[in-house]
């Protein structure tokens, strides 16, 4: 099979450790796209988010965001597709959450919002490393949970951000049977988005798109709000620095987000005769 486009996860994945893309990844993305490949990133965060990053991938156009809820033009700095929680659902969440210590903000349009004190409270709910893109890319709003009430505010996802793994654990139970795409995140994080809108069906519909088969695509992640794109591509790659579920996902796995994996994936998917019949890498 001659893959033609590679969905690439952001977090832990093109970013290493400190949240920046290694030139590796640039180059290995620009010789991709050189040979008439096409390159996407497939993230959880918003287009503003994603934007922030742009200078290390300037010939990318295309960006599925918030897990997949919305599909963006990274040239021409417009939204393509967009799916939006039911108000009844965003609702459900909150009194979930209720008697919980925890932190939130909402997707909305290409940026995202949340409570006027979020950002300087991240470090005490396992968000320390995000607080720079929070407060330079994020918008901090006055009655924000109320304004999430108001039908004049549509929500593509919700992300909810707790003190303790086990207060997460208790809201995904209580929200288990509701109609919501759940997916664990970071230390700590929820994401509620609307059913059935994954990174997977993100993946698949622009590939639809651009008429590439889905057999044709390969993602590469290294968590649990990946899964659905690693098992939907015809490729599934694992980091190396992957999850657990990650990797029983994937069909193969490179090297970790401080090593070059995605550049390894680029080269010898995408672009070079590497054989994923062999699992895990040498």
């Amino acid at each position: 099979m001659e893959y033609q486009l590679m969905a690439i996860d952001m977090d832990g994945t093109l970013l290493d450790s400190s949240k920046r893309v290694l030139p590796s990844s640039t180059e290995a993305i620009e010789e991709a796209l050189d040979a008439g490949r096409q390159i996407a990133i497939c993230s959880g965060r918003c287009p503003v988010m994603i934007e922030m990053d742009r200078d290390d991938f300037t010939r990318v156009r295309y960006a599925i965001c918030g897990s997949g809820s919305a599909i963006y033009d990274l040239h021409e700095r417009r939204l393509l597709r967009e799916t939006t929680l039911d108000r009844a659902l965003l609702d459900l969440a909150l009194e979930a959450s209720e008697g919980e210590d925890y932190i939130c903000e909402a997707f909305s349009g290409p940026g995202f919002y949340f409570g006027p004190d979020m950002v300087e409270r991240m470090p005490d709910y396992y968000m320390g490393i995000y607080v720079p893109l929070y407060a330079k890319t994020g918008t901090p709003m006055e009655g924000f949970e109320r304004r999430l009430r108001e039908p004049s505010f549509p929500v593509q996802k919700f992300n909810l951000h707790f003190r303790t793994p086990e207060a997460r654990s208790r809201v995904r139970e209580r929200l288990e049977s509701a109609p919501l795409e759940l997916a664990y995140s970071d230390e700590a994080s929820l994401e509620l988005s609307p059913i059935g809108v994954n990174k997977g069906t993100g993946m698949i519909e622009l590939a639809e798109l651009l008429g590439i088969p889905r057999e044709a695509t390969i993602a590469i992640g290294d968590a649990d709000n990946d899964l659905s794109m690693l098992r939907d591509a015809g490729l599934g790659v694992a980091m190396g620095n992957a999850n657990e579920n990650a990797r029983a996902a994937a069909a193969v796995t490179v090297a970790d987000n401080d090593h070059g994996g995605v550049a390894e994936a680029i080269r010898r998917f995408l672009l070079g005769a590497g054989d994923a019949r062999g699992g895990e890498r040498a």
